[in-house]
């Protein structure tokens, strides 16, 4: 039982915190055991050669058998990439959530899950694995707190401001305190303890094989099945995709419920996700042709029919037909509004060569507001320079005046010349890409708000590959 005590920050007495672990001794041996057996299915693998290695005793596989262990591996995507011949030490660190339960109470764990490799293909290799407590979270109703660092988490913004700073030192916002958090996978083996707790009526444990091997935020395993009533429904239909992924987005709309009582089969026969269905609540029609060319695009076509009211099915195609992109449209309709032009035109709703027609406003628009946007721009551009990024081959800088932003929109092809009045008022952000080795030359163009990234794009609005995609995600991570 939870002894009464006195908290020296709130100066009041308060129950203690349940019992929780501290570190590895801690941590119960059948959980331990299942850490121990993950680390066996990060194969090694050598960055120069594509050999794959044990990562046992990290000897060479052949056609994925280890003749030294006698145990053959299911290569999937966990791989461990390394210069293996040059390597005297390598180690990786894997993250886990696990749940337990102490007097009904239930704590949230993230382990780190510590590999370490001393000597690889040596006659003496040796791995060594760390299991280490690096948070701890007591969940309750309206938040969590976290055991280790004593903080309060608040589940909800509805909070009762009153109680800040009652127990603990610091408080966070859920949203605020996740949006800089890690994911992690679920030791998902003892999911049943929590039926006679709080989450009783979540079912969550009824999901354990979607979960495993699955990264999942904080806020997947307490917010979302806590908060919305709808995730034990979605449970119960095995709807798990849409009951974890983005749940807390669709309770904002109006209609949801409906759509899902109406389209259930449908979305659960095609396995939706929230993109999808946000799509096809815009839509209404079982047409996954349809709903898999808009997904990828669907905020675009939210913000034409912001604009004007039209025919979904008739819009889609008249963009297929004529082979035409959204985002171009839907900047076409937004300046041609703009300018004062009839929508209720069919030739201007629906013109046949978007392209020029999209360059004609631009330009027209582009007349009004250039010279002072340029302004605006090149003082924004200094203080956004604090996020340049350099490393030995790329450069990353804000775009500086109308003219960059002109320029590289002519040697991208790409319609940047229409984000000039967004930018100049910082409701997005452009950011140029460069090879070091011509500076010149444009090479990615970049789109960010709130610090999040909203496209990148390379010449004639191609996606850059992984690598590329990599050092942007990077760089993002440390922009102010």
């Amino acid at each position: 039982m939870r002894q009464l005590q006195y908290d020296i920050y709130s100066e009041k007495i308060i129950l203690e915190d349940p019992k929780y672990w501290i570190d590895e001794d801690d941590i119960p041996k059948h959980i331990k055991d299942f850490f121990y057996k993950e680390c066996d299915k990060f194969v090694l693998k050598d960055k120069e050669t594509n050999n794959l290695y044990c990562p046992k005793c990290t000897q060479k596989l052949e056609k994925n058998f280890c003749e030294n262990c006698q145990k053959n591996y299911l290569i999937n995507i966990d791989l461990n990439e390394v210069n293996i011949k040059k390597l005297k030490k390598y180690k990786f660190n894997n993250y886990y959530f696990a749940f337990d339960v102490v007097d009904k109470e239930v704590i949230i764990y993230l382990i780190n899950v510590f590999v370490t490799y001393d000597n690889p293909l040596t006659n003496n290799p040796f791995r060594s694995i760390y299991l280490r407590v690096e948070n701890a979270y007591h969940v309750l109703k309206d938040c969590l707190i976290n055991l280790k660092q004593k903080d309060k988490i608040y589940l909800f913004k509805e909070f009762d401001s009153n109680l800040l700073y009652e127990e603990y030192s610091f408080n966070y916002d859920l949203d605020f305190y996740l949006d800089c958090y890690d994911i992690a996978k679920v030791y998902t083996d003892n999911l049943d303890i929590l039926k006679d707790t709080i989450y009783r009526y979540t079912n969550i444990w009824k999901a354990k094989d979607y979960l495993k091997d699955k990264n999942i935020y904080l806020s997947n395993l307490t917010y979302i099945p806590l908060y919305y009533s709808s995730f034990e429904y979605l449970i119960k239909k095995k709807f798990y995709s849409l009951a974890f992924d983005n749940l807390h987005l669709i309770k904002k709309d109006k209609d949801a419920k409906l759509l899902i009582k109406n389209y259930l089969d449908f979305m659960i026969e095609n396995n939706f996700d929230y993109w999808k269905f946000r799509t096809l609540k815009l839509c209404k029609i079982k047409d996954m042709e349809m709903i898999n060319y808009m997904e990828d695009t669907i905020e675009a076509y939210e913000n034409v029919l912001n604009i004007k009211k039209m025919d979904v099915l008739k819009l889609y195609n008249y963009l297929k037909t004529n082979q035409n992109d959204i985002v171009e449209y839907y900047d076409y309709l937004r300046l041609a509004n703009e300018l004062g032009y009839d929508l209720k035109d069919k030739k201007v709703l629906y013109p046949k060569d978007l392209f020029n027609v999209h360059n004609e406003v631009f330009e027209k628009r582009s007349i009004i507001v250039n010279k002072e946007c340029n302004k605006k721009i090149r003082k924004l551009a200094k203080t956004l320079n604090k996020n340049k990024y350099e490393d030995d081959k790329y450069l990353i800088k804000p775009a500086g005046s109308v003219k960059e932003m002109l320029d590289e929109g002519n040697m991208q092809n790409n319609c940047l010349s229409t984000y000039i009045l967004d930018y100049s008022k910082n409701k997005t952000q452009i950011y140029l890409m460069r090879k070091k080795s011509n500076l010149k030359k444009s090479f990615v163009t970049i789109e960010v708000k709130n610090r999040k990234l909203i496209q990148a794009r390379l010449k004639n609005n191609e996606i850059p590959d992984d690598e590329i995609l990599n050092i942007i995600n990077k760089w993002l991570k440390n922009i102010k």
